[in-house]
């Protein structure tokens, strides 16, 4: 018997010598066939396989080196993973089931704004591009699991280079990924992700989805962010006009993105810190323009759709400084508001959610009070809001380059205040908006000694136009605004409203110069 055991030890450990040698002829043949098989599925991509390894113990196959490229842009490779392992999911076999694990480490995807612009651009729809055959072409089996290690993912705009965005340690785990076909809002697979956002924010979703679901996967997971960096975005908020500096964001929510159903629901978001600034530019005008109408279409196109739903607890946003920066006037200047802190609560994109409500308080240039109160309906026909504006106690001479662009005046004292009222209901809008100037003082012998004559006049003249209207016991000189009319457009969205609003009402009726308010008086 002992001799019989020695026979059969040493049969099969000449097996097993003959299949591990064997496996080493078969390595360059089985990688040339499996990159063969994976190009002939990818539809505008290439792949390459530095190496492939075949254990016949445990029937499991490593890739190394593999790259994936774009051919109409192919430098840098759009990712590059270091092993991807193939391998018999032998739980699933004693169960009756023929699947494979899949186990991706190291994996890096670099993605520049010229490739992405191309992958959003691409009119074949990302069903059509061969992904899911190319990744079944390295393994015979279905699969059933996937796991990835230490991904990263880094987008660079061409316009600051040195500014890279990084989503790195990410670690993503997916399971019973070929379920039976399952029913519509059914989500089997575990589906789990966790990484580090631009080098200090923590990103973590937990869910489940349905990998066969058609015509793309549907996914249902709750989202937590915590101590996202927002200065990091400067090479992407820039070419929209906005610079960003400092700031810190924390969110949690959850998403569910099916073929019937799509519900963004925030439970939270703190912006903390924040200092931005949206620039307006005469060579930028187009641009902006363009950019507006598209938002304005893709709000639309949301509100419109009964099987997307929007819907936000609370945002809230602490201190902050928010400015606007106006390029094309001349002199440019810029208006602000410091320890700005703002809320907005219990808004919804579906008229049965009911009303939000929106807080803004902070010192307009510095020092005048500010506080913005509001309520915004669900949009139906029009939109629907009510907005109250009070700012007190601005001292204008930090309005100046606004009192020169746009009065073509300055002044060396006195104080600013507004108030505002505006609601649009049924497309009516009505309301007003009141300025009141307390103690002008425009001329000043050694500020304005470089001005031309003229200009010393003028603003004398103002100076006393404004002492004659004066309410002596307040020492005050304000002037009505009233507003009234219909929104040109039914659908057009609500900050688009208030946008124009502010334009017309402030910039083109209040700050054409002080002078024009006084002699309508």
């Amino acid at each position: 018997m002992s001799k019989r055991w020695v026979q059969l030890a040493l049969g099969c450990g000449l097996v097993v010598v003959v299949v591990v040698v064997a496996s080493a002829f078969v390595d360059e043949p089985l990688r040339a066939y499996v990159e063969q098989r994976m190009n002939r599925s990818l539809k505008g991509y290439t792949v390459r396989i530095g190496a492939l390894d075949f254990h016949p113990i445990g029937f499991s196959v490593d890739l190394e080196d593999v790259e994936l490229v774009r051919k109409d842009e192919p430098d840098p490779p759009m990712a590059t993973i270091a092993r991807w392992t193939a391998r018999v999911h032998w739980k699933a076999l004693l169960s009756g089931r023929v699947v494979n694990d899949q186990y991706m480490e190291r994996p890096r995807f670099h993605i520049t704004r010229r490739l992405a612009r191309k992958e959003v651009g691409d009119e074949r729809p990302v069903r059509d591009r061969g992904w899911q055959d190319a990744v079944e072409s390295i393994y015979p089996f279905k699969i059933n699991q996937v796991r990835i290690a230490n991904a990263e993912l880094t987008y660079i705009d061409e316009a600051k280079p040195e500014r890279p965005l990084h989503f790195d340690h990410v670690e993503v785990y997916a399971t019973n990924i070929r379920n039976v076909q399952s029913g519509d809002q059914t989500y089997p697979s575990e589906l789990q992700l966790e990484g580090q956002v631009f080098d200090e924010g923590k990103l973590r979703v937990d869910g489940h989805a349905d990998f066969l679901a058609e015509p793309y996967v549907a996914v249902k997971a709750d989202i937590l962010l915590e101590n996202v960096p927002l200065g990091a975005l400067v090479p992407v908020s820039a070419r929209y006009n906005l610079q960003l500096s400092g700031g810190s964001m924390s969110a949690e929510g959850s998403v569910e993105y099916a073929p019937a159903k799509k519900l963004v629901s925030l439970k939270r978001l703190r912006i903390d810190g924040l200092h931005a600034d949206y620039v307006h530019a005469r060579q930028t005008q187009g641009a902006e323009e363009a950019r507006a109408r598209a938002t304005v279409s893709t709000a639309q196109q949301v509100h419109a759709s009964e099987d997307t739903l929007v819907r936000v607890e609370e945002i809230t946003i602490v201190n902050s400084e928010f400015g606007f920066v106006n390029q094309a006037a001349k002199p440019e200047y810029r208006v602000f508001l410091a320890d700005a802190e703002a809320a907005l609560q219990r808004y919804s994109n579906r008229l049965q959610e009911g009303a939000a409500s929106v807080q803004l308080r902070g010192k307009f240039m510095g020092n005048g009070e500010t506080s913005v109160t509001g309520i915004l309906r669900p949009e139906h026909e029009s939109p629907d809001f009510e907005l109250r504006v009070k700012i007190a106690g601005t001292p204008i001479r930090a309005m100046n380059n606004l009192l020169r662009a746009h009065g073509k005046f300055d002044a060396v004292g006195g104080t600013f205040s507004c108030y505002a009222e505006v609601m649009l209901e049924d497309g009516r809008i009505r309301g007003y908006v009141k300025p009141l100037v307390r103690k002008l003082n425009v001329y000043d012998e050694a500020q304005d000694r470089h001005k031309n004559p003229l200009e010393k006049v003028r603003e004398g003249a103002i100076e006393d136009l404004s002492t004659l209207l004066e309410n002596v016991p307040r020492d005050e000189v304000a002037t009505k605004v009233d507003m009234s009319g219909s929104a040109q457009r039914p659908r057009t969205e609500i900050v688009q409203i208030v946008i124009g609003l502010i334009q017309n009402a402030f910039f083109k009726a209040i700050l054409p110069g002080f002078e024009q308010e006084f002699r309508s008086k």
